[in-house]
């Protein structure tokens, strides 16, 4: 063991888990555990701070006898280190065909969604993004011609999830790893140039490190320094966006005076407060063109519009509003306008646990925590407006970009239905459970939910 080589790459981290109150609050950190050099240091550095700690390993099904091996390698680590430890068994192959999305999102989203469910309130969770991720990030952003937000890359930060190796290369990584003789798996897709990601690590970051052997290093300087200026503008975009606020819209004259930059970030600011999808680059120039105009009405999409009248920018509906039933939820079943049957089952918490996993699986999209369903709640169709959070995504979209991310066909749309409580939408047919409605570890009864259509 020769500690001198991780002792470099250890400060880094400590450094950035400082600079980032990363820890701050956290009650437990749920990391996730490949077994890569990546996340072999970061459970490693964890558990060696003294950390509570609860390991998350996902085996996606792709990899079969290595992805074993995989599992086989972060269990024994956690079992000689005492290290709580939950596996997830995972098709991630037959969930990409389902969304209609590629094997990586599905990935992500899989393991994402597992992390959250393994969450306690104050919990956080850390993922082994390194600078070499965030170079690799970068030059990917930089090709589909991004802005300041895209060049951002990875943030160190987002929500309750920290990256605490976000300041170290991967090489760093792995002399932190032999400083502490600690034995990683390699995944050897990570070779595989049918993969983008794996032809810029492979081809281009080794040409530019040719031209500057701390390319990483730079790119690292060139985020903070970007993130610092997009919060800068984005900060000028909210106040101003407050300061106009007048009931039923904004004041046009305060944001048409504003600069370009920061007028962008204040029409995406206000299309986020509306529900609205985040605003294309066209859409964010035709609506500066209507305040400039001061008069006349836009596509905002999401159903809805801008509408710029008496010195007044307002988001409005068409004129005609579709879906606009409702029905009270009725457990165990409700029966809606259009004639079919929403069926509510309850589980306790031994029943949902005891269940075979992969028959669990099958559940995870449609089942809720009962207790944030049980009173009040009503069934309804889409609306011009909507927007969701899906579970474990930590994100708001406009269901129009949710429904187009999902490959939901337009014509089935209209009949979907939706599930709310006190103005917040829980869950969606075929697209699942809302972040607010997610089962968590505390979670005393669980909400199975199907629909049927009814034969009269």
């Amino acid at each position: 063991m020769n500690r001198e080589n991780s002792a470099p790459a250890e400060e880094l981290i400590w450094r950035t888990v400082k600079r980032y109150s990363m820890l701050t609050g956290a009650e437990r950190v749920v990391a996730g555990f490949s077994g890569g050099a990546d996340s072999m240091a970061l459970v490693h550095f964890l558990w060696k701070a003294g950390v509570p700690l609860l390991a998350a390993h996902v085996n996606h099904g792709l990899r079969g006898q290595a992805a074993a091996a995989d599992e086989e390698c972060v269990r024994r680590f956690c079992a000689e280190r005492d290290i709580p430890l939950r596996v997830l068994h995972a098709d991630a192959a037959a969930a990409a065909a389902e969304h209609g999305e590629g094997i990586e999102a599905a990935g992500r989203r899989i393991r994402y969604g597992f992390f959250e469910a393994l969450c306690g309130p104050n919990d956080k969770i850390a993922t082994a993004h390194t600078l070499s991720d965030q170079a690799e990030t970068v030059l990917l952003h930089l090709t589909r011609g991004s802005g300041i937000k895209g060049l951002c890359g990875i943030p160190p930060v987002r929500g309750r999830v920290i990256r605490p190796l976000i300041g170290v290369t991967r090489a760093q990584v792995e002399d932190y790893c032999s400083g502490y003789d600690l034995r990683f798996v390699t995944d050897q897709s990570n070779f595989s140039r049918e993969y983008a990601r794996n032809r810029v690590r492979l081809d281009v970051i080794p040409a530019l490190r040719e031209l500057n052997p701390s390319f990483e290093q730079a790119v690292g300087r060139m985020t903070h320094l970007l993130a610092e200026d997009e919060a800068c503008l984005s900060g000028l975009a909210v106040q101003v966006v407050q300061e106009a606020r007048v009931p039923g819209g904004w004041r046009i004259a305060p944001l048409s005076a504003l600069p370009r930059p920061v007028l962008s970030r204040a029409l995406r600011q206000i299309a986020e407060e509306s529900g609205l999808p985040a605003l294309s680059r066209e859409r964010t120039e035709a609506a500066m063109r209507l305040l400039q105009a001061g008069s006349g009405r836009i596509d905002a999409g999401g159903g809805l519009f801008f509408a710029a009248q008496g010195g007044i920018l307002h988001v409005v509906l068409p004129v005609q509003q579709k879906n606009s039933w409702s029905v009270p939820l009725q457990v165990p079943k409700t029966l809606t306008p259009g004639g079919r049957e929403v069926i509510i089952r309850t589980l306790s918490r031994a029943e949902y646990e005891n269940m075979p996993v992969k028959i669990r699986n099958l559940l995870f999209h449609n089942a809720l925590d009962y207790d944030t369903i049980k009173n009040n709640s009503i069934i309804r169709g889409r609306r011009p407006g909507d927007a969701f959070s899906p579970a474990g995504r930590g994100v708001t979209k406009s269901l129009k970009k949710l429904m187009n991310e999902e490959k939901i066909p337009v014509s089935s749309r209209g009949g979907l239905l939706l599930l709310e409580n006190s103005g917040q939408i829980l869950w969606i047919e075929t697209v699942g459970a809302a972040e607010q409605a997610r089962i968590r570890p505390d979670t005393k009864q669980i909400a199975y939910i199907s629909v049927k259509e009814c034969n009269s």
